[in-house]
């Protein structure tokens, strides 16, 4: 675990762990940034709030899954909000509209985490670890196809430990030979060659009957 010193690392970490309150201290700003982005763009409150309520499940989602280096930053690229500023906008929102939004998202972001808890937890409120399969299926395809490369360019792989005096080789030709040898097949070069016109042996002549002409 890492050492917390600030309010954010203490944020970031109680965040991916999927606490909503948390998630929700960590990008405050932003998250008020992003109501009045729906709102320049000629939204009005209800659809605002609705679309960042949407944003926002979906950055909560893959912030658990996967912690960015930088917070900040990687929820501004995710919200579209590097190039946008909330003031200079000219977006006007009232006290009201205002609370009525940070309730709503809040209250989404608390229904996430429960909808998340709800998928998988270890009986303790805490998320269990779930991490994408892609970079695992990635690795798996990049390792099968180095070992058919040299299993089928029939190399020899020769592992040294100097420190040790020891090695060990790893022979792809011999494996191939070790497989055949299991399988109890035989292969078309080892098989015996059969001669692919044969000659038909001439029938012999029928014995003349006793008694026949001379």
């Amino acid at each position: 675990m890492k050492k917390i010193s600030t309010e954010t690392q203490l944020y970031v970490q109680l965040a991916s762990r999927g606490d909503p309150t948390a998630f929700y201290a960590l990008f405050h700003d932003q998250i008020r940034a992003l109501y009045a982005l729906s709102r320049s763009r000629g939204k009005d409150h209800g659809a605002a709030c609705a679309d960042a309520s949407k944003t926002l499940g979906a950055m909560y989602g893959r912030f658990i899954r996967r912690t960015p280096g930088n917070p900040q930053k990687w929820f501004a690229d995710g919200c579209k909000l590097r190039k946008f500023d909330a003031v200079a906008s000219g977006v006007a929102v009232s006290v009201v509209e205002a609370e009525e939004y940070e309730k709503v998202v809040s209250a989404a972001l608390h229904r996430f985490h429960c909808e998340r808890l709800e998928r998988g937890n270890d009986g303790k409120g805490n998320f269990k670890n779930e991490r994408p399969w892609a970079p695992y299926i990635i690795a798996l395809f990049i390792a099968l196809g180095a070992a058919a490369f040299l299993f089928y360019a029939q190399s020899v792989l020769t592992v040294s430990f100097g420190r040790f005096g020891g090695e060990y080789r790893v022979s792809f030709p011999q494996i191939a030979e070790d497989i055949w040898d299991m399988s109890g097949l035989v292969r078309a070069a080892d098989a015996e060659p059969r001669p692919l016109n044969l000659a038909v042996p001439a029938r012999p002549a029928a014995a003349e009957a006793p008694g026949g002409n001379e």
